[in-house]
């Protein structure tokens, strides 16, 4: 019987030069000993990359000092620490962006709600 995935019920809201991303980050740790993510982007340069508004799950690989998000083994978004803060940056439209959390949306964002998206073919 197949393990039915979990999410953690606190999101994250990113944002940066044409772009917003929902952030969902799963319950459970996978082989790597991180946490996979369920990703929602939109935006120009999310419509550009062929994205905008989809829900898809990146694998969490270690990287440098972070840890860096990736489909199909490309590398989509990047999260390292510095000093104690976490920055991110995504790959999107054939260039890198820098993306900050925005706290007071991060509280409106349903991570169940990308978990069903991303389950009903928001890929």
């Amino acid at each position: 019987m197949a393990q039915t995935a979990v999410v953690n019920p606190y999101g994250k809201f990113l944002e940066g030069e044409d772009v917003e991303i929902e952030v969902a980050h799963f319950a459970a740790k996978n082989a790597n000993g991180l946490y996979d993510v369920l990703l929602k982007m939109r935006g120009a340069a999310a419509f550009n990359a062929g994205i905008d508004g989809k829900t898809i799950k990146y694998n969490a690989v270690p990287g440098g000092s972070g840890v860096d998000y990736q489909f199909n083994g490309k590398t989509r978004m990047t999260m390292r620490q510095n000093n104690g803060t976490s920055q991110y940056q995504v790959f999107l439209d054939g260039r890198g962006i820098f993306i900050g959390e925005v706290r007071t949306r991060s509280q409106e964002v349903r991570p169940l709600h990308l978990l069903t998206a991303s389950n009903e073919g928001g890929k």
